[in-house]
């Protein structure tokens, strides 16, 4: 008989409080289903974000006679994929394209994902307010221009079309004069977030059972592997991880990624005094050029989302004092650029984390035996997340193609220096995106 052995125990569970102001739109879910005593499967999957839902899907569709569980440490469509600005990508750049091969590689990747995220959608007619607007880069001063001129030159190099807007362009797509310049761009999509996550959560195919509010604590190997959650023990033959940033608390890819934490506010929505100023306009997504921008959507319901602050994110924590001043930062800005909106009630605020990693590497693949994991990274996170999990289901069960070769050519995630070195070195690049970005808040 196999020697059973604790592999990891969880040091952090995810835990974002009730803030998830996408999440907190949706009328309440059913209650959770948890794990009966002494479960098997075939296949475990954690976490079920943009990465584990595709993961589950592709792997449900290969392998129709196998159980799949997914487990979800809070409820699906509430942690990092059901919280971010809800941009659906199809290509992005802040900067001059160095590496053209590597960007129009990562297109593949991005628009597999997108296109697939469109059908899904189509196909079970989820509600998520999806729409092909598109998004439009912004600046609001000199830094913000420098890099949108590098954009334009990467789109030029690309063969990529777009609008240039002016002041007076951007006056008329946003009603506000704050903004200087800014290049339209079609082709991705908006969403909100949380509706899409959790409807693609509800349509999982029959052979996947899914189980929420369940983190899972303790993960021990035998001849299979024993996962302890709420109480149950889930036993499973073979072991998916795709718990983005949470990967390395469950003793994986550890010195690998920078946990880097965002914050976002939601407004009420608009009143109709409110709203006269944007007559004419149903919705606008911009995009900053400048690293300290903000990024801003008029939803479609009238309310404004307004995504700044980022905090070296280790505990992937949000404490009351943090969320404070993010409220109040958003707060500011919306003032900044609508003066009549700057006391407007914000209906949340929260914080969310994401993976960066040194050399825009991928964590992908074969970790261990029978253990495979998968994160997806900070540009074009939910589209590449998306095709980065159905890929590896493809890996997993030997199906070879070309967007699976294109994936194992990204370099793996280079090794970062541990803490204290590590923070040191993020809160100073930090220091200097905010010191060199100042008009673009």
């Amino acid at each position: 008989m196999k020697t059973r052995q604790r592999i990891t125990t969880a040091r952090v569970l995810p835990d974002n409080g009730n803030n998830n102001g996408w999440y907190n739109l949706l009328p309440p879910p059913p209650p959770a289903r948890r794990p009966r005593p002494h479960e098997s499967a075939h296949w475990a999957i954690i976490g079920a974000g943009c990465c584990g839902l595709a993961v589950a899907r592709q792997l449900a569709a290969h392998r129709p006679q196998d159980r799949i569980v997914l487990i979800e440490a809070e409820r699906a469509g509430f942690g990092s994929s059901g919280r971010n600005s809800g941009f659906m990508l199809n290509v992005h750049t802040h900067g001059t394209a160095k590496d053209l091969g590597l960007i129009r590689r990562n297109m593949r990747l991005w628009e597999g994902g997108l296109e697939d995220l469109r059908r899904l959608v189509t196909e079970h007619r989820i509600q998520c307010d999806w729409s092909d607007w598109g998004r439009l880069y912004c600046a609001a001063g000199p830094e913000g221009e420098n890099h949108m001129s590098e954009v334009a030159q990467s789109y030029d190099r690309l063969g990529l079309a777009y609008e240039w807007f002016d002041r007076a362009a951007m006056q008329g797509a946003t009603a506000t004069p704050f903004y200087t310049m800014g290049i339209r761009a079609h082709g991705s999509a908006l969403v909100q977030p949380a509706a899409l996550m959790r409807s693609l959560a509800e349509t999982l195919p029959d052979n996947v059972d899914l189980y929420e509010d369940c983190p899972v604590n303790e993960i021990t190997k035998g001849r299979g592997f024993e996962l302890a959650c709420s109480g149950n023990m889930v036993r499973a033959e073979k072991l998916i991880l795709a718990s983005g940033v949470f990967i390395t608390d469950l003793g994986h890819c550890r010195n690998r990624m920078v946990p880097v934490g965002l914050y976002s506010s939601l407004t009420r929505p608009l009143t109709a005094t409110e709203r006269e100023p944007f007559r004419g306009i149903d919705e606008f997504a911009l995009v900053p050029t400048s690293p300290n921008g903000s990024t801003v959507r008029l939803t479609r319901d009238g309310r404004i989302l307004m995504r700044n602050g980022f905090i070296y994110a280790t505990d992937k924590r949000f404490g009351p004092g943090g969320l404070k001043d993010a409220r109040r930062l958003h707060r500011e800005a919306i003032g900044r650029r609508w003066p009549a909106l700057a006391d407007i009630e914000m209906a949340d605020t929260w914080g969310g984390t994401i993976a960066f990693t040194r050399n825009d590497g991928a964590i992908f693949g074969k970790l261990g035996e029978n253990i495979y994991g998968v994160v997806t990274s900070d540009i074009s996170p939910v589209t590449r997340g998306t095709m980065a999990g159905k890929l590896l289901a493809d890996y997993v069960v030997g199906a070879d193609s070309e967007l699976l070769r294109l994936q194992f050519g990204i370099p793996k995630a280079g090794l970062l220096p541990p803490d204290p070195l590590l923070r040191f070195a993020v809160n100073f690049q930090f220091r200097r995106i905010r010191a060199s970005g100042a008009l673009e808040v």
